[in-house]
């Protein structure tokens, strides 16, 4: 037998060091990491870092919209394509997150770290940053999940995209641009590419909150779709004397591929039987996410109610309404998996917060878009 000489290297065990990098101050089951792309998805990122997720990065080509977002400056990255950035063209956004995909890499590398378990890309669909650099950042993102050591890498990076207002999309270059985007994502998304695909629909948010000012209504939408996202990270860290909903069941869904729905009321006539289960309904109909989703095609869903200790006590037959409320769920989204969560808090109210994951693309939505980009021609 031949006796082969033992190598210097053999008696080192190799060891990714964990690198911390910025640090979170989030108590939620999930470790997140946020990209932003273009104005929007900035804007964003920024509402996630105002609620404690740190381990956000700014991308855009312009330098005006980086400046006014009040995150740290080694956040920001400017992907400098020439004084105009990338304005509505897509093409100039794809040439520069092309042009500068490794530094952007290694600013994630260096300041979100390893300590991440899912990365979400934001961005605006309809402008040319955000629509055209998309696609690029979330090949980056797989391969900074993979870089950390991330097993499937097509569940591990997710999407937020915004749909323009009707005033937005009656520019035809924005409607081509943000349906564009939108179809390639759901394609990704329906093909378990990406996970999830959450779509944020500004026309929808434009008609349910008429009254908001100028200066409100984009932080007013951010604030909610962060703190809505939010909610369910930080549920399924919690234990329950009742029924957890815990974080095995959360990634479930996050995971699942397709797009995924969240939406959060407050019930009134709790002790009613149908109460529950039509504040569920509603729930799902009043989401600040977009609409016309097939409910009948989830793969997954949360379902969870939170109420108040006097409640809990006090209040007969709760525990059958809320189990209703979880079958009517069931029946509306065919064959879905539901998982179901219990809580108690110190807020004397009866809330219910719903989570569908695994759904098609709501295809008439992106329909609507692609007749804005026919152009009148005299």
């Amino acid at each position: 037998m031949v006796q082969l000489p033992t190598l210097d290297l053999e008696q080192y065990e190799p060891h990714i060091e964990e690198e911390v990098g910025v640090k979170d101050h989030i108590k939620g089951s999930t470790r997140y990491a946020w990209l932003g792309s273009g104005q929007c998805g900035g804007r964003l990122v920024k509402s996630f870092y105002d609620l404690g997720y740190k381990k956000v990065l700014a991308i855009n080509t312009t330098h005006h919209d980086l400046d006014l977002l009040e995150i740290p400056g080694e956040q920001k990255f400017l992907m400098d394509i020439g004084e105009k950035g990338a304005g509505k063209d897509i093409g100039r956004g794809e040439l520069a997150v092309h042009q500068y995909q490794q530094e952007i890499l290694h600013l994630a590398r260096q300041t979100l770290s390893t300590q991440v378990d899912h990365i979400m890309v934001c961005f605006g669909a309809g402008g040319g940053t955000g629509s055209g650099s998309i696609m690029g950042l979330i090949t980056i993102a797989k391969r900074y999940a993979r870089y950390i050591g991330l097993q499937n890498p097509n569940k591990k990076v997710g999407v937020v995209m915004t749909l323009p207002t009707v005033g937005e999309a009656s520019s035809p270059l924005v409607a081509e641009n943000a349906y564009t985007a939108a179809t390639r994502l759901s394609e990704l998304a329906s093909a378990g590419e990406i996970s999830p695909l959450i779509i944020v629909d500004n026309d929808k948010i434009n008609r349910m909150y008429p009254g908001l000012t100028v200066k409100s209504f984009w932080p007013s939408i951010n604030n909610t779709v962060a703190g809505l996202f939010d909610i369910f990270n930080r549920i399924s860290s919690l234990s329950s004397q009742y029924t957890s909903f815990d974080p095995v069941d959360y990634h479930s869904i996050i995971e699942s591929g397709g797009c995924t729905i969240m939406g959060l009321t407050k019930v009134k006539k709790y002790g009613e039987r149908y109460a529950i289960s039509e504040a569920v309904k509603n729930n799902l109909q009043k989401t600040l996410l977009a609409g016309g989703f097939d409910l009948y095609t989830a793969k997954l869903a949360g379902c969870i109610a939170v109420g108040g200790k006097t409640l809990m006590n006090n209040v007969g037959g709760l525990q059958d309404n809320i189990n209703y409320a979880f079958d009517v769920l069931s029946e509306i989204t065919g064959e879905a998996t539901i998982h179901r969560g219990i809580y108690e808090d110190d807020r004397e109210c009866l809330r219910v917060y719903t989570i569908i994951g695994g759904l098609d693309s709501p295809t008439a939505r992106l329909e609507e878009l692609k007749s804005f980009t026919a152009v009148e021609v005299h």
